[in-house]
């Protein structure tokens, strides 16, 4: 595989053809109802897959495989790449762009209807660390996020190509005014890291706002229960969904009472008068375990 220089960026050729021709040859028109904005540029692809699959140990499956450039890159670098798209029209390209590689099994379908915690590719691989990934389309982006993260999954990491705004977000720390429940799911998880910035004009067609590739180290442990994590979503989605009142008036209608919320004596150590955005990890932690008793409530 060559490449060849366009416009300013570098375009993938595969047998003397460019992405761009390949498209054009099969009447690909990009649609806006997917999000579709596709990465050409094969220094860049190389990049975000090194930093999506570690090495060739890992399993991927990549959310919106668009067109195959990405995928091509990820199969270079992992055992084997799970590729799931949902827009059919793109089979006779993809075929084309993905026709060489061995270890790929390419799924047509939604991915909010895949499994997205890894339970069905754990049992094809038992061994191998996971990994979901892809170039996220943005339309998709919290649910697939909240889908695995919030039930226990298999993933060693998460690593997306979404909106800049979005994958700051995902990093920013308790305290600050952008924290929110995003943010609290992906850190109680893992470790956040913004692994690099990737301006709009990378992409083809370019979308309004910048990009990141922001990537999450699943922890090996979780200082909740499973139930106990039921009840850290119930009152994230409760707390979140009003940030502008204190946690005393959100979380109250859980007990009955401001007065029965403040005397459990398990969350006793948590300032209720405080908005969501300003209480850490670890509060959220103790506040799911001493709210435990009174989930049926939630």
């Amino acid at each position: 595989m060559g490449t060849q220089k366009s416009k300013g960026i570098y375009i993938a050729l595969m047998d003397d053809k460019t992405y761009g021709q390949v498209m054009r040859e099969h009447g690909v028109k990009l649609k806006k109802r997917f999000g579709q904005h596709f990465m050409l540029d094969p220094v860049l692809l190389a990049n975000v897959a090194s930093i999506m699959v570690p090495d060739h140990s890992w399993v991927a499956l990549e959310a919106g495989a668009g067109l195959g450039t990405l995928t091509k890159e990820l199969c270079e670098r992992a055992a084997w790449v799970y590729a799931v798209e949902i827009d059919t029209d793109l089979r006779e390209a993809v075929a084309e762009v993905t026709a060489s590689l061995t270890n790929l099994t390419w799924i047509w379908g939604d991915i909010l209807a895949l499994d997205l915690s890894g339970r069905t590719l754990r049992e094809s691989h038992p061994e191998s660390p996971l990994v979901l990934c892809g170039n996220l389309p943005y339309y998709v982006t919290s649910e697939v996020l909240y889908s695995a993260l919030i039930p226990r999954s298999e993933w060693q990491k998460i690593a997306f190509v979404v909106q800049e705004e979005v994958g700051m977000r995902m990093a920013q720390p308790p305290g600050s005014r952008d924290f929110s429940r995003l943010s609290l799911w992906c850190q109680y998880r893992g470790k956040v890291t913004i692994e690099r910035k990737i301006p709009k004009g990378a992409f083809v067609p370019a979308p309004e706002v910048d990009s990141c590739l922001v990537s999450i180290e699943i922890f090996d442990d979780f200082p909740l229960t499973e139930e106990e994590e039921l009840v850290l979503d119930e009152i994230s989605k409760r707390a979140f969904s009003q940030r502008r009142k204190t946690l005393l008036n959100t979380l109250s209608p859980v007990v009955g009472t401001k007065e029965k919320l403040l005397s459990i004596s398990e969350i006793s150590s948590i300032d209720l008068s405080k908005r969501p955005e300003n209480l850490s990890i670890e509060d959220y932690v103790v506040l799911a375990k001493g709210l435990l008793p009174y989930s049926l409530s939630i």
